[in-house]
């Protein structure tokens, strides 16, 4: 698919990846935004220009990615906050939404429109650790981690929300991410401590 031929306009940052996390597309705001020209942009691999963390400074860009495993597997990816790097190597924090555009077999795109966030956000959330993790899960990481605390398995609760075994662990893997644990108990206890279930 010729990406560029192709006309997505937006007011926004906004740039896609295909299935191997290269860059496909990279609009004018996403030049001015993260200061990359886009022949310097397309091509490259999408964790190592954006280097993007989430709300509580995990790293969220990377190369075995969540989002584009469940955005190829047509499973619906939630919004999310990030902050990404910029060509002078600050970081802007962005709200993201994503788009998983399909034409033909093996020519999909996952399109991240990004949404600059106020810097008074910032400093609210700085002062209050619990509710940015609180606030960093999504609907169906929170239902996953629900079901874990209740000791359910990995293959039953792919039963239960009818997905794929592998899109659990993706969740359980992105979920431990955000609240900064290595295991899942981990996350349980953590989950509990924050009063998320």
């Amino acid at each position: 698919m010729d990406m560029q031929s192709q006309h997505y306009v937006t007011g926004d940052p906004a740039f896609a990846v295909d299935r191997q996390g290269l860059v496909v597309l990279w609009n004018e705001a996403a030049e001015q935004a993260f200061g990359h020209a886009r022949p310097d942009a397309l091509g490259k691999k999408c964790w190592e220009l954006m280097c993007g963390h989430d709300i509580n400074g995990n790293l969220y860009c990377f190369e075995n990615c969540p989002l584009i495993e469940m955005a190829f597997l047509h499973e619906p990816v939630h919004a999310f906050q990030s902050s990404f790097d910029t060509s002078d190597h600050l970081q802007k924090r962005f709200s993201v939404s994503c788009l998983t555009v399909f034409e033909q077999a093996g020519e999909e795109m996952l399109l991240h429109i990004c949404h600059a966030e106020q810097p008074t956000v910032h400093a609210d959330l700085r002062q209050a650790p619990a509710a940015i993790k609180t606030d960093a899960l999504s609907q169906r990481e929170l239902e996953i981690l629900v079901l874990l605390s209740k000791g359910v398995r990995t293959r039953d609760i792919a039963k239960t929300l009818d997905i794929s075994i592998r899109t659990v662990r993706t969740h359980i893997q992105h979920l431990m991410y955000k609240l900064r644990v290595h295991n899942r108990r981990a996350a349980i206890l953590e989950g509990r401590r924050l009063n998320l279930f």
